[in-house]
């Protein structure tokens, strides 16, 4: 499974981090780090890459591609999900309301997708989580939204993933996170969600193939 990963990384490349550090924004992050890059409580380690550059240069690759017509970002811009050493992801809303997402590579623009509806997958009420995008970066990333609520903390089984923050879309109706595993996972994760000053729970189903699994706890 994981020669099919890299074969579908090398043919097509585009957040929650099982155990590693986390950063939400708006895509345009003060000190941008890889998933993966936070330092451990129990030893030191080296200073995580600073990607400042990789994504000035993908940002402004990206933003050429995709020119002024229809799949052109809204007025948020691009909203970044992911950075590496030799490449970033990105998701972002048209004018229109539709949504898209795009890898940016060490050569060129790999791949861009986009939504040929607005609002597509529909808004759910009163709250709701579903899947929009499917990512390959360097590891297998699930970009999902969240309805009328936030995430405040996930699970896979027992084991605390972690939750990157991509942006808000539809208005504000709808915000949108990022999920990276290093290769493709089955099962779900746990959700705990926070909306109107109360709290819920609710799984996100990340796939059906995969040495990995998620399992839920009882």
């Amino acid at each position: 499974m994981r020669h099919g990963l890299r074969a579908a990384i090398g043919a097509a490349v585009l957040l929650l981090t099982v155990s590693t550090g986390c950063s939400g924004g708006d895509g345009s992050p003060a000190a941008p780090t890889a998933f993966g890059s936070s330092a451990s409580t129990a030893a030191p380690s080296p200073s995580p890459p600073d990607l400042t550059e990789v994504i000035d240069r993908t940002r402004t690759e990206l933003i050429a591609a995709v020119g002024t017509g229809a799949d052109a970002p809204g007025r948020q811009g691009l909203m970044l999900v992911e950075a590496w050493p030799d490449g970033a992801a990105y998701a972002w809303e048209t004018r229109d309301q539709r949504l898209c997402s795009a890898t940016v590579g060490a050569i060129a623009v790999r791949v861009r997708n986009c939504a040929h509806r607005p609002l597509d997958p529909p808004v759910r009420s009163p709250r709701g989580v579903q899947g929009v995008f499917t990512l390959f970066t360097d590891g297998w990333v699930q970009l999902f939204a969240a309805d009328h609520q936030e995430v405040t903390s996930a699970t896979c089984g027992d084991t605390p993933v972690e939750v990157r923050r991509v942006g808000t879309v539809a208005s504000g109706a709808r915000t949108l996170y990022a999920v990276w595993f290093p290769d493709y996972t089955k099962g779900s994760i746990a959700l705990s969600l926070s909306h109107d000053g109360a709290t819920s729970e609710a799984p996100f189903e990340l796939g059906e193939a995969g040495d990995h699994a998620c399992v839920p706890t009882s």
